[in-house]
């Protein structure tokens, strides 16, 4: 690959120091993954217990499967929201890669926006027109909610793993079907599938736990959380293999720069490894979430904290991955502090919001049409 395919950097320069867009970007990431893995996991969860179910509403399955659509309907806003930020600071940091990739994958790209909008519908639809209002059905729309969300993670993945391999830019201008012959590219998009999975099954087995300590439906709540556990103990069981996989398929080049960079890069590689494997005793240990309340919350607690640690791995493997690609030593700075501060404070206030929505959510929940 010739140098000339890498567009130059923007003149215009960067508005703060380098550093402080990575941090922003590695934060603001780790906040849309929180809700990408809730919409993505939840809604393939959801189809599946909806199936289990036979369509059925008043199977416990069911009942797990409007409740994850009823987090869904917040959920996809927040993803589509907070994945803004991540997209703004990565064009601002790596516009000459991301544009070019998005760009190989043009068409591709661009169905984005239709996979999510129908994909969102369909939500809707089944959440309306389906098992939770009428009591069955509404398969066809949830399944068609959850395969559009996979292909949507599946172009995802496909870009990122363009924007990183500059070299492989050639090639690809003649054929961009070729990125799924990478040898990472099945494992990374199953490590994102089956995280999304993990932290959706966890986070109905907290509320279901919490619901059945109140006395709210106690058998149907412990069925719940006994089911979604379940789901808890496998993915983590298979997220731990695929994670194998995932480091055994990294270029040789990429693995020995994560193991020469030493406690920087090697410390929260290991410490994510080891929350993982903590993750999985932790569950297989519990027959019965109901009755070990702090351990589930504990468990929810270290799987957040792995994902944050785990997202730091990725900016820093992203990195190794470009190599001399990229200099970000050479963008002009031209500081324009009033306009950080203005979002600092908006992102603060936005968060804050969210807070207090979830917290209503969760203490006050709408019934019927308010439920919209």
């Amino acid at each position: 690959m010739t140098p000339d395919l890498i567009p130059a950097v923007d003149a215009a320069g960067l508005p703060g120091p380098v550093w402080l867009f990575q941090f922003l970007l590695v934060l603001t990431f780790f906040l849309h993954l929180l809700f990408v893995n809730l919409t993505l996991g939840g809604t393939l969860m959801a189809a599946i217990s909806h199936t289990l179910a036979r369509g059925r509403a008043d199977d416990p399955r069911g009942v797990l499967a409007g409740r994850l659509i009823g987090i869904n309907g917040y959920g996809i806003s927040l993803t589509i929201t907070t994945g803004v930020a991540p997209l703004l600071f990565i064009q601002l940091l790596y516009h000459q890669f991301f544009y070019t990739a998005t760009i190989l994958i043009g068409w591709m790209w661009l169905s984005l926006l239709l996979f999510l909008t129908v994909g969102y519908y369909a939500v809707y639809l089944y959440k309306f027109k389906g098992a939770p209002a009428r009591g069955r059905g509404g398969g066809v729309w949830l399944w068609t909610a959850a395969i559009l969300f996979m292909v949507i993670g599946a172009i995802q993945v496909a870009v990122n793993l363009i924007h990183m391999q500059p070299g492989s830019w050639e090639a690809l201008a003649g054929n961009p079907w070729a990125i799924l012959n990478d040898p990472t590219f099945v494992p990374r998009y199953l490590h994102f599938l089956l995280a999304g999975v993990a932290l959706s099954a966890m986070v109905v087995t907290w509320w279901a736990v919490r619901q059945a300590r109140q006395g709210i439906d106690p058998d149907l709540n412990g069925t719940i959380a006994h089911f979604a556990w379940k789901w808890v103990l496998w993915a983590s069981v298979l997220q731990i293999a695929d994670g194998l996989w995932l480091t055994m398929a990294l270029p040789k080049d990429v693995l020995l720069g994560l193991m020469r960079g030493g406690g920087a890069t090697m410390g929260p590689f290991t410490v994510g490894v080891f929350f993982g494997i903590g993750i999985l005793v932790m569950v297989a240990r519990c027959s019965d979430p109901v009755t070990r309340p702090a351990l589930v919350t504990a468990t929810l607690g270290t799987t957040l904290a792995t994902m944050a640690i785990m997202v730091v791995t990725r900016d820093q493997v992203r990195s190794i991955y470009m190599g001399s690609s990229v200099d970000l030593s050479q963008f002009v700075i031209r500081a324009q502090w009033g306009n950080f501060w203005l979002f600092a404070i908006l992102l603060v206030l936005g968060l804050a919001t969210v807070y207090y929505m979830i917290r209503r959510v969760l203490n006050e929940p709408a019934e019927g049409a308010d439920a919209a």
